[in-house]
């Protein structure tokens, strides 16, 4: 059983379809300790934190996690822990402590995936279960910093790790929730952007600023800048993503997964991993 599509009023989200990949496939119940590397917006986590027993956060930005704390006190069961996933003694404190563990849209943005792996497997009690899923993109196209030529490179990585693999392939949504996640998701999202940001003049050439760089961590995105100025419209913008991701569920699961990536080139898709740590591991 997945987790339930509650609502939740806040924190401010922009169109957390991904929540959706999470539902149907990591299986919690309100007795499961969670963890979720790289809340972002923090969106997933509050919405673990309806159903399960106790939810940690853990987010390598220290701006996010102030900017998130809030939430703690709306959550009692809900904690957040600015830390490195990557570095040993940032969650030294919390190792074999959880049943199951999320990543979803952050592999791509860590230097060590062989460490975050690692982590990921030391932070779960045997038995636990790990959902990981991100963008493998091509260099010309990638926005994060890391990538894999090779479907073997990864799995390499998570056995590497002492976990079991129980689900490898790639995720992409269903023909009737792409439909409803381009018309009343992104649309709608790509012209209030471009109300907000002022984009209805073409500005000349020679106004054109440099492209920067692609944000690696939550708190360089302009969402993240703007978040607090959104807050007090949170309840009603998320209401209406509540229901957009309800609408997009009405025809059976909204992704599909290429098991084995058949038909999927695995260089240039929406990864998805599930893993096990085996029962008698340390």
């Amino acid at each position: 059983m997945g987790v339930p599509l509650a609502f939740s009023a806040y924190p401010p989200t922009s169109f957390p379809l991904r929540d959706l990949l999470v539902i149907h496939h990591l299986r919690v119940s309100p007795d499961d300790r969670v963890c979720e590397i790289g809340v972002g917006s923090g969106g997933t986590t509050v919405r673990l934190a309806k159903v399960c027993r106790e939810v940690v956060g853990f987010e390598i930005s220290k701006a996010t996690v102030a900017a998130l704390r809030y939430l703690e006190a709306r959550h009692p069961n809900l904690r957040f822990v600015h830390a490195d996933i990557t570095r040993p003694d940032d969650t030294a404190t919390h190792e074999g402590t959880f049943t199951r563990a999320l990543a979803c849209d952050t592999l791509e943005h860590v230097e060590d995936p062989e460490g975050f792996f690692a982590s990921v497997a030391k932070l779960l009690a045997p038995g636990g279960e790990m959902l990981v899923t991100f963008p493998n993109e091509p260099p010309e196209k990638m926005h994060g910093i890391t990538r894999f030529e090779t479907r073997e490179e990864l799995e390499r990585l998570v056995t590497g790790a002492g976990l079991q693999v129980t689900g490898f392939g790639a995720a992409k949504l269903s023909p009737w929730a792409d439909r409803v996640a381009e018309t009343l998701g992104w649309g709608p999202l790509r012209a209030t952007r471009a109300v907000l940001r002022g984009r209805g003049k073409k500005p000349s050439a020679a106004a054109s600023p440099p492209a920067a760089a692609p944000p690696q961590t939550f708190e360089e995105t302009h969402f993240m800048r703007q978040m607090s100025g959104w807050k007090k419209l949170s309840p009603v913008v998320n209401l209406y993503w509540h229901g957009v991701l309800h609408l997009m569920e009405q025809r059976g699961p909204s992704f599909e997964i290429d098991e084995g990536f058949r038909a999927t080139d695995f260089r240039d898709c929406q990864v998805f991993v599930t893993a096990r740590k085996p029962t008698g591991s340390a």
